[in-house]
């Protein structure tokens, strides 16, 4: 090692020197070889510093030092190009800054310590080359000022590496140096050419340029040699700018939307006189064989009859509702002229009831064009969700999770209509529930109150009944898990998963939901067990940016004292999911197939971005780091 320094320090004290003597000569002489002999002396440094990086074989950075090298290339060439038509020097120069900037980009991805640095030399730049009466372009300024832009814009990429402490200091100041000395040497450059400064111009523009292109050439072996980190894998500034904005339109127009909230029912024979009210003749019962085993739906059907109100049955709907399910629910509510829709079960057969029903008001619209916010419009047949589980709160929602039969592709159609206009909660449509079943829809209603309190788009109202399902579920979800006969747990746990149901409608969920639908319609992952599996890691992967109302959560809802650090009381919430998890035998790893995360990931991200007002914006990079978490 101390020969590969001394080595490295010879090579590049003898190359400082050369550089030296050559800058004085040509600054002296003034004559077009000497200049081309001392620029292309930082190609021959860069082109040492690159061999000297290869024989230590560290690799940090590969791409680093020869995009560094391209770029001194083509400073070369503008070197001997500005000499013969500046114009032409002026452009070879900027696409030599661009390689810089490609450069710098291989270190870390742009974020804020880089867009404010740029725009604020962009500014200053803009303001000293239109307003400053003493320059004279000849119409050059149009060229010079897009030049501006381009350097400001590497000098703020500079600044980004500088700011970002996990990368090797060495090479933070050499990059940020350069950079810097090159800017300096572009402002004094035009003074010399546009002002009548005289010939002091012209030596500091060479002196700081020569200076600049030679840490330049330095940063190609530091860059290896100082080893390599991981690029965060964080959205791009302009996307999070994007996502933020929209997030914020949505937020700030929660008052003013039309939000249904279904109006609970005691029981079915409750839900039949509504109907008979209502002169109803005819239901569309939409559930699963399961369900229709079970013999669930028997009740609701008997109440119907004794109120003189024919049903029709369609029983197919998969655990994760597909698009043909949803076609042939339409299908059967039209052939049997049925004007109310029932849906009994999970989220699966409300989902599909959903999906139907949009079916039902656009019959000539493919799902494609449902899919997302907002795209459906008109009035839903009169409508009530029974939850048989007490957890995907889909009786409250105004989305439809659904997934297409041939692409596999599981999205979301959300649309105020699709609401149900009541619910009826009766806990004994519960009781009995499977342990699994009664674990893994619990512990999906506490997801959706976790991601409807840490999101960026809460509401007073949503916070507090995000609070409230959360108490409700640490107590009463272990009770009615381990006896499932008991009633008490079971109504609460349905009251929890309607508040959840309706604080996650209003303020959305997070990438937990994300992940979880891309598992569901690529794997058929029941939804809840996805969840319960995802939510502690999306919790860490979250970091401090979701501590604080993490921590508030954890303290209103007593996971932690009152008197606990942010810090602390985020932690023991994310060790209560884990213990709950762990005590209702639900794993901590789910089949994902390495060769799918690609495509899972961008799934969610798609899904995700930019409606769901997150803690963290996380790119498609960023997810796949989510997947990796959870695969066995």
């Amino acid at each position: 090692m101390k020969k590969q320094n001394k080595l490295y320090t010879a090579v590049n004290g003898l190359f400082f020197a050369a550089m030296v003597v050559l800058a004085v000569l040509y600054i002296i002489y003034s004559t077009l070889p000497l200049k081309a002999a001392a620029s292309g002396l930082f190609v021959l440094c860069c082109l040492a510093n690159i061999l000297l990086a290869v024989k230590v074989g560290k690799g940090g950075y590969p791409a680093f030092k020869w995009l560094i090298l391209a770029g001194q290339l083509l400073a070369f060439a503008g070197d001997i190009a500005i000499c013969y038509n500046f114009t032409a020097g002026v452009a070879v120069f900027a696409a030599g800054h661009i390689l810089f900037i490609a450069a710098f980009f291989t270190v870390n991805y742009i974020g804020w310590r880089d867009v404010i640095p740029a725009a604020v030399l962009i500014v200053l730049g803009m303001c000293m080359l239109f307003l400053y009466d003493g320059y004279n372009f000849n119409g050059m300024l149009p060229y010079v000022a897009i030049y501006a832009v381009i350097i400001s814009c590497m000098l703020g990429k500079a600044c980004g590496i500088a700011a970002d402490g996990t990368v090797n200091c060495k090479l933070r100041i050499t990059v940020v140096a350069g950079a810097a000395l090159f800017v300096i040497s572009d402002f004094f450059l035009t003074f010399s050419r546009f002002t009548d400064g005289g010939r002091v111009y012209t030596v500091l523009c060479l002196a700081f340029y020569y200076l600049s292109q030679y840490l330049l050439s330095v940063t190609a072996s530091i860059s290896s040699l100082s080893g390599e980190k991981k690029l965060k894998p964080q959205m791009n500034v302009v996307k999070r700018l994007y996502c933020r904005a929209y997030q914020f339109v949505f937020k700030i127009m929660i008052p003013l939307l039309p939000y249904r909230q279904p109006k609970p029912i005691k029981d079915c024979k409750g839900a039949a006189e509504l109907l008979k009210s209502k002169g109803k003749k005819h239901a569309l019962i939409v559930t699963d064989k399961g369900i229709c085993a079970c013999g669930l739906t028997k009740p609701i059907e008997s109440a119907l009859s004794l109120q003189g109100i024919a049903c029709s049955i369609y029983s197919e709907t998969v655990v994760n509702p597909t698009t043909s399910n949803a076609d042939a629910a339409a299908q059967l509510f039209n052939k049997d002229g049925c004007d109310c829709l029932i849906a009994i079960g999970g989220g699966s057969a409300m989902d599909c009831a959903k999906a139907a029903g949009a079916r039902i008001i656009k019959p000539k619209k493919s799902y494609a064009k449902m899919k997302g916010v907002l795209k459906v419009f008109g009035k839903l047949p009169l409508f009530i969700a029974v939850p048989t589980t007490a957890g995907t709160g889909s009786e409250t929602t105004i989305a439809a999770v659904i997934t297409d039969d041939k692409t596999r592709d599981k999205f979301t159609i959300i649309s105020f209509c699709l609401a149900p206009h009541y619910a009826i909660l009766d806990p004994e449509m519960t009781v009995g529930l499977p342990k699994n079943m009664t674990s893994t829809t619990g512990m999906d209603a506490l997801t959706h109150a976790v991601e409807a309190y840490i999101g960026g788009s809460t509401t007073r109202l949503t916070r507090k009944l995000a609070v409230e399902a959360v108490s409700i579920i640490r107590y009463q979800l272990p009770r009615a898990y381990e006896n499932g006969e008991d009633r008490v747990a079971r109504e609460r746990m349905q009251y929890a998963a309607y508040c959840a149901g309706l604080a996650f409608t209003i303020s959305y969920v997070g990438y937990v939901h994300a992940v979880a639908h891309s598992l569901g319609g690529k794997y058929n992952t029941p939804h809840g067990l996805a969840n319960a599996v995802i939510l502690p890691y999306a919790l860490k992967r979250y970091g401090k940016p979701a501590q604080k109302r993490l921590a508030r959560l954890a303290r209103k809802s007593g996971v932690a004292q009152p008197d606990e650090t942010d810090e602390r009381a985020a932690s023991q919430f994310i060790a209560f999911v884990e213990d709950m998890n762990k005590a209702m035998d639900i794993p901590d790893k789910l089949k994902v197939e390495e060769g799918d995360i690609e495509a899972l990931a961008a799934h969610a991200d798609k899904e995700a971005n930019p409606l769901y007002p997150v803690p963290v914006l996380m790119n498609k990079n960023a997810l796949k780091a989510l997947y990796y978490d959870i695969k066995e």
